[in-house]
């Protein structure tokens, strides 16, 4: 259903067309924080009770949904990017709570028209000093030559070896990564128009393979050094080269929005 709404907010009044309705396995003031913690304390506010869709993607009007927000929903920012215009305004946020994904920030309370959080990151910008994906690397980095995990999440001890989708989320302070395979979570990331197919995964990054009969099917995924090294978990931890894998290289990703790191 469409329907024309009038948005009077500060500096804002503008007529538009509102939002319509819509094998690797794995085992209150606005508030800024570092950049991996992500910007709290604006809600969503302007849909008329239709509620604000969550996109998998920030430019293509057709994207996937992957939930509504209504009127009154906080959420978490992690960065920004100029998407598709909604009402004059082309800036995005990807957000990590309630839901992973992309929502217009036409219908929020941020104080700034077409204008990004203050202290908000571009999305295709590398992170800062002392990120999440340092602190990935950090870990990962002090568990090479390993075999087995060391509970320090408390989660059981396994072998690494077949863990790989386990591994990555290990590095990023999660027991486990909510996919059942490296594959699935590639798929995921896809969905919500995370992706970066270039062949030069920067530090921290998720670099992806496809479906092969070295990893039964399941995919691979490992964390790049940025250097043009990699660390990966089978059969022990270790340090690697892009083609290490043996499978087709489908992408790299930073890990997901919500995953805020150790």
């Amino acid at each position: 259903m469409n329907h024309v709404l009038i948005r009077h907010r500060g500096r804002r009044a503008l007529a538009v067309a509102a939002v319509t309705v819509v094998m690797c396995v794995t085992g209150v003031a606005a508030s800024t924080t570092a950049a991996q913690a992500g910007i709290t304390g604006y809600r969503v506010t302007g849909t008329g009770g239709i509620g604000l869709k969550v996109r998998a993607n920030p430019t293509d009007p057709n994207a996937g949904v992957v939930a509504v927000l209504s009127d009154g929903t906080q959420f978490t920012a992690e960065c920004a990017v100029r998407g598709r215009s909604i009402g004059g305004n082309t800036v995005w946020h990807r957000i990590s709570a309630p839901a992973g994904g992309w929502i217009s920030d036409y219908y929020t309370t941020t104080p700034g028209f077409n204008q990004y959080i203050a202290g908000e990151r571009d999305c295709n910008a590398a992170p800062g000093p002392s990120s999440r994906e340092d602190r990935a690397l950090a870990w990962a980095r002090s568990v090479i030559g390993q075999a087995h995990t060391n509970g320090d999440l408390g989660d059981a001890n396994h072998p690494w070896n077949g863990w790989c989708d386990n591994f990555v989320a290990h590095a990023y302070g999660r027991p486990r990564s909510g996919y059942t395979t490296a594959l699935a979570h590639f798929n995921s990331l896809n969905n919500r128009g995370l992706i970066h197919r270039d062949a030069n995964p920067p530090a921290g990054a998720l670099v992806f393979y496809g479906a092969a009969t070295v990893n039964g099917g399941a995919g691979h995924v490992m964390l790049s050094e940025g250097n043009g090294y990699y660390i990966s978990s089978a059969p022990t931890v270790r340090r690697v080269s892009f083609a290490w894998p043996g499978a087709p290289y489908i992408g790299w990703s930073w890990a997901d929005p919500q995953w805020t790191g150790r």
